[in-house]
């Protein structure tokens, strides 16, 4: 399992004093909350009726009324933190929650789905998924990748499963979405929004001149991709709104794409939606054509792909091995201007119909001596 560490803490001082307090007191009843919970012990719901008597506040459980637990710091510095409660005034005929000292564990998430499986064990090691977990299900994942949030989503879901594993270590699957940093980490996420949905994006390529939407990598449930879709494949220039690490922008629509999408997770209709503008791929094109470059694409084969779009603009054939000086001379002189863009996209160019790219051809073809006519076109 192709995994990478986003976020761990030490456990052992905080399970080490909660099977010291048990030991301490074994007939208290010990509860935890939504807000921290302990797995291992029964939850108190977030539902809960609150009751006010004789000055003090009170949880109305089904196994009767709870309030914090008098933990003082000096003995217990760490559970005194975590908000537990003690059953104070037991319900009539009922039996009481047992409740088990939690062992820790390791959680692996998938950050599209929210799938996650949990292991029991420390998690000091990458190989996490050597055992069989001991709990498997989605969560609900937060709007911007914290991992912290996401690990106490875990611990919250195994409470309410009954599963005494409380992880320590969080590892991320591996994959294009949510963005990565430079070290393999949970970046950012992006997102593209119409005023009715808001959708999560892979990658994604602006003109900056006329701030059209070039391409778009998104990844999200069925009917929010398609509105998406439905803002962009239109004539009435409809505006949208780009959030993405380190820009903010409105955007709009080309209405002139190509459209790609494949089931993600066919359970819950999330799906990955791929919009091109044909001006990227069109053999011919009137005015504009763009180069829109993956992450990872080698110069060599950028600079051949430069080569193939800058034919589609142009009335004559532009040679591969041209691609590259080209585009270079071409930078210089200002043909050449770079596409706002991110995620999946390494690299994505605009260039124009102009005259001047004749001109660059002919002066160099009289200049450069290594700018010649491949034989293969003599």
């Amino acid at each position: 399992m192709d995994t990478v560490l986003t976020y761990q803490e030490e456990v052992t001082p905080l399970l080490t004093e909660l099977r010291d307090y048990v030991a301490q007191h074994p007939d208290t009843v010990l509860f935890c909350t939504n807000s921290q919970p302990l797995p291992g012990l029964p939850l108190i719901p977030e539902s809960a009726e609150r009751v006010y008597r004789n000055y003090c506040n009170y949880v109305q459980t089904r196994w009767g009324l709870a309030s914090y637990a008098d933990i003082h710091y000096h003995h217990y510095p760490r559970l005194s933190y975590v908000g537990l409660h003690t059953l104070v005034e037991a319900a009539e005929n009922v039996i009481l929650p047992v409740g088990s000292i939690p062992e820790p564990g390791t959680a692996v998430i998938n950050p599209i789905t929210g799938f996650c499986a949990v292991y029991a064990g420390d998690g000091r090691d990458q190989d996490v998924a050597a055992t069989p977990p001991v709990w498997e299900g989605r969560i609900p994942l937060p709007g911007r990748w914290y991992a912290h949030e996401v690990l106490l989503q875990v611990r919250l879901a195994l409470a309410q499963a009954g599963v005494p594993v409380y992880p320590r270590a969080l590892f991320s699957q591996r994959v294009a979405y949510p963005w990565l940093t430079p070290e393999g980490l949970p970046a950012e996420t992006a997102y593209i929004a119409n005023g009715q949905v808001r959708v999560p994006i892979i990658g994604y390529v602006i003109d900056p001149d006329t701030d059209e939407v070039i391409y778009l990598n998104l990844v999200g449930h069925k009917t929010a991709a398609r509105s998406i879709w439905g803002s962009l494949n239109t004539m009435h220039l409809r505006k949208l709104t780009l959030d993405a690490p380190h820009l903010h922008t409105t955007v709009i629509s080309s209405h002139t794409y190509a459209t790609y999408t494949a089931v993600v997770d066919a359970d819950t209709g999330l799906l990955r939606m791929q919009i091109v503008d044909r001006r990227a791929f069109a053999s011919d094109v009137e005015d504009r054509a763009y180069l829109v470059a993956p992450t990872g694409l080698g110069t060599a084969a950028v600079d051949t792909a430069f080569a193939v779009r800058l034919s589609a603009v142009l009335p004559v054939g532009i040679p591969a091995a041209w691609g590259s000086k080209l585009r270079e001379v071409g930078d210089d002189l200002g043909l050449v201007c770079q596409c706002l863009s991110g995620g999946d996209v390494g690299s994505a160019y605009t260039f124009t119909a102009d005259e001047q790219w004749l001109d660059l051809v002919a002066g160099l073809l009289k200049s450069d001596p290594q700018f010649t006519i491949p034989k293969t076109l003599g």
